[in-house]
Parts: structure tokens; sequence; C-alpha cells
């Protein structure tokens, strides 16, 4: 993509709102990829992403809705966000059909049965129900507590995940022997009339002594510890993360949008920044893990009690010169100047969210084109289009939910590929380049349950507990793309229903 029109950007919102959007401009932005213009179709993108994120946390009224008698200003309020399905409550823990969305009034209203309680819901308790970062461990942060995670569907999704009962393992099973190409097919925005799918992720980090909690967007979550006798306890908490996926019509693999807390790490190659402490980065300690491994306590289980020492966390740069895109600059300054402005607004609103910043926004240039096949001495091509889209930013990751995935110099063939192959695996390229990873880049190679794993007379193989193992559908890796359409929820969460062998 070098030598595209790098015209000035479009797209300065005037105003914040509590209107979520459906999807970019499509003809536009069908234009400004045909032009070359690939920067002014990102601020598209990237002002979508700004707006999604206002309105879902707008303040909500009691049905869900964004009360727009109050301003982005209100710190009393729940969030319209509240309002969404946790996913805990979603993949249960026998796959069992989740109980309804929880209707009321106009049918947008409060789930009532997802551990989430009308009095719960005026108190703003919310259910940060996961402990560790997706593939990996827990952050520790500079107080020596863990950050939690949380994440919610909007009821588009939910509807298609009960409606196909893809909740469970065996509706997978089914719904793979009857699907297109085995294919999962997350619902689309319907112009303005409907949205399509969205799955939203949230990092908190406990508020202590050492936090400023007037720069936080604070909430009370419940949490259960990770000990070997866990407990549950409600904690305050600061956001530090935020993800927003959306699919549409004009990014059939997903537009993928990620905010962070501006204190939470020093940019790698910022002299200044790598001065101050930071939530997540203290220069004063010296020795600790960082981003390139994960806490390791020697106890062979990750227990909070144990495992309290600081990760010193910085977002790693890819170098300008040589950078395997080199429209990832040019995308970072133009997302850099819109968080200006946008950050203007919201301090001129008097918003805590002022304190928040886009990281970026990935989006296919081509959607449903083919991903490149890695391989040999594949790189750069494989690592660039490693996958369907040809998406742009080619590097996107949350410091504070994708910490560890920040390897920076590595060997092309962990970026070209699904990372969780094993280092083993045949025609990896050892070039050496200097990457991170990207939402798709993980996403892309999601399955669903295809069938159980049998013995040899045909019975079914069961694990220690007596759990039929499941079988998945392919993972993606040289090209191929997994069949979960981008969500790994549905092989990550749930759980098969109960089986008794026969006798």
């Amino acid at each position: 993509m070098t030598g595209c029109n790098q015209a000035p950007v479009q797209g300065i919102p005037a105003k914040l709102t509590s209107t979520l959007p459906y999807d970019v401009d499509v003809a536009r932005v069908t234009k400004l990829d045909a032009d070359g213009n690939i920067l002014a179709a990102q601020r598209e993108f990237d002002t979508l992403a700004w707006q999604a994120f206002v309105a879902l946390n707008w303040p909500a009224d009691a049905k869900g809705e964004p009360d727009n008698a109050k301003t982005i200003a209100d710190v009393t309020s729940p969030r319209v966000w509240q309002s969404w399905r946790l996913t805990s409550t979603i993949f249960r823990e026998h796959g069992e059909k989740p109980d309804p969305w929880g209707e009321t009034g106009n049918g947008k209203g409060i789930p009532s049965l997802d551990r989430r309680t009308k009095a719960a819901w005026r108190q703003h308790t919310t259910s940060a129900d996961e402990n560790f970062e997706a593939f990996s461990g827990p952050l520790v942060d500079q107080n020596g507590k863990w950050v939690r995670y949380e994440v919610l569907v909007n009821r588009e999704e939910f509807d298609y995940l009960v409606d196909n009962e893809l909740y469970n393992q065996d509706g997978q099973m089914a719904f793979s022997q009857r699907a297109i190409g085995n294919q999962v097919d997350f619902p689309v925005n319907q112009a303005t009339a409907k949205h399509g799918a969205i799955e939203i992720k949230f990092a908190w980090k406990e508020l202590g002594a050492n936090d400023d909690s007037s720069r936080f967007y604070t909430t009370q979550v419940k949490v259960t510890t990770s000990e070997a006798v866990p407990q549950e306890k409600t904690i305050k908490v600061g956001m530090v993360g935020m993800h927003i996926a959306m699919r549409t019509q004009s990014s059939p693999e997903w537009i993928w949008a990620t905010f962070e807390h501006l204190d939470n790490a020093p940019l790698s190659d910022d002299t200044q920044g790598l001065q101050k402490r930071h939530t997540f980065f203290n220069p004063a300690l010296t020795g600790m893990p960082d981003q390139l491994a994960m806490p390791n306590n020697g106890s062979g289980s990750w227990y909070e009690s144990l495992t309290t020492t600081p990760v010193q966390v910085e977002r790693i740069v890819v170098p300008t010169q040589g950078q395997l895109n080199p429209l990832d600059a040019g995308i970072q300054k133009s997302t850099d100047e819109l968080n200006g402005i946008v950050q203007a607004l919201l301090k001129n609103s008097n918003s805590v969210f002022q304190y928040y910043k886009l990281i970026g926004t990935q989006w296919p240039v081509h959607p449903n084109a083919p991903a490149f096949a890695g391989g040999a001495d594949s790189a750069p091509e494989s690592i660039t289009y490693k996958t369907p889209g040809n998406m742009v930013p080619v590097f996107l990751v949350n410091t504070t939910m994708e910490t560890y995935f920040q390897k920076g110099l590595q060997m092309a063939g962990a970026l070209e590929q699904d990372d969780r192959l094993a280092s083993t695996a045949p025609s990896i390229d050892s070039t050496m380049v200097t990457g991170t990873e990207s939402c798709v880049g993980c996403h892309y190679s999601s399955g669903i349950c295809i069938g159980f794993k049998k013995n040899a007379d045909g019975s079914y193989m069961l694990d220690s507990t007596g759990t039929r193992i499941p079988i998945y559908g392919e993972n993606s890796h040289f090209g191929k793309t997994g069949n979960a359409t981008f969500s790994w929820l549905l092989q990550i969460e749930a759980k098969s229903k109960p089986y008794t062998p026969a006798k």
C-alpha cells in the first residue's frame, strides 16, 4: 500500500452524542479505498470508534437506554453498556439455555437474571468474572493488585447465539452440520434500522491509595479471587481498557477499536515518558517482570496472594524505519490528532472520559480478501496480509488486555501464523522482524465445536472429569480462517451438555 494518497483526513466530530453508530458511510469509505486514500478512510473508522465509546459510556435510564436528559459529564448514573449481557450468563456451566434477555418496557430493559439484580443496577455494580488475560496470565499493577476483565454482548449477538444454540458445544456441533461451510455468520447492521453483532470487553484496575480516582471512570465490580479457596468480594475499580468490536456491512471481518487510560504505560521509545510513574510502570523499580514474560510465582498456579510483584509495562513501538506496513505510522499520527480533538470536547464537557484515548481502530481495506499463507521466507507479506480483508493497521494491541503479546523483535513465523502454533510447526519463517500483534491477528483463528473425540470402539473419549473432549473447526493458519467468524467466545466459553455413557 505504498504510494497511497496522503490527502488531509476528514470526519472531525462536531459534538458528542449518545447515538451508538451502525457503521461508517460505506459509499464514502469504498470510494476512499478505491482512490488509495487510506488515511482519510481510517479517520472514518476512528471517528466511529469514538462515537461508539461515548455512546456506550453515556448515562442510561432504568431501561438501559441513553438518558438524553443527562450529559457525558454525569458520574452518578449507570452506563448504557451495563444493560448488555455478560457472557458468563450465556455460556453456562452445563450448556443450559441462557435466561431471557430480560425485556421490560420497550423491549430493551435491564437483564434481570445475569448475576446483576435491579438493585445492583442502581448501585452500578457489574461482575468482572475473568482474572486472566486471553491465552495468558494475570496483569499486576503497581499496587500489587490484579486487573479484572469482563465481556458483554449486545442484544443482536445474544439473539443469534440463542437462536442457533451456539451457547453450548452440542449446539455448535449440530450447527456445523447444517451451516454453509460450517461457518458462523454473525449478523451485520441493517443500515440504521438494526445493529449488527457487537462485543465489548473491559479491563478494570482496583483503586488504591496511590491512585487518583478522579481521573478514572469508576464503578463497583464483583470478583472471585484466584486462590486455592476462591472468595467473592466487591471492589471499587477504575476503567483502564475497553475493546469495542462491531460486525458491520463495511467490515465482515469486524471493526476493532481499543481504548486505554492515558496513564497506563509509556511508549517504549519515549525517553521522557520512561522517567515517569504510570499505572503499570514505575521507573524506580528494577528487575521486575515486563511485557516480554508473564509473572511467575514459582507455585505452578497463579494465586493472587502469591502473585503480587508489579509488571513493568511499556507499549512496544514498531520502528518507522523498515516497519512491515509503512502506513501504520501515518495512521497512528491521524489517530493521535483525533484523540486530541475528542479529548478537548470531553474536557469542555467536564467528563472523566477526557482521560482516555483511542489506541487504534482496525478495519478491512479489502473486505473478504483472502489471507496470505505463511511459511519459510514468506515475510513480510505473510505478516502484512496475515488475516483476511487486508486489515489496517497491521499491529494493534491494548497494553492491559494483550500485555504479553508485545514481543518486539521475533521470528516472523510467530507473527505470520496463528501464534498458538508450536514452535516446531512446519515451515516456520525464521526471518527476524519487529512486531507485536493485532485484534484480527488473534481472532481470525477462532473455531466452533464440530464434534467430540471418540475411541476406536466408537464410544466418546472422556477427560478426567468425565466430560467429552470437543473437536474444533480448523483454526486458521497458512491463510485459512477459523469457522467462528472472529469470536473466541464460542470456542473458549461454551461447555457441553451433561453426558452419561451408555451401560
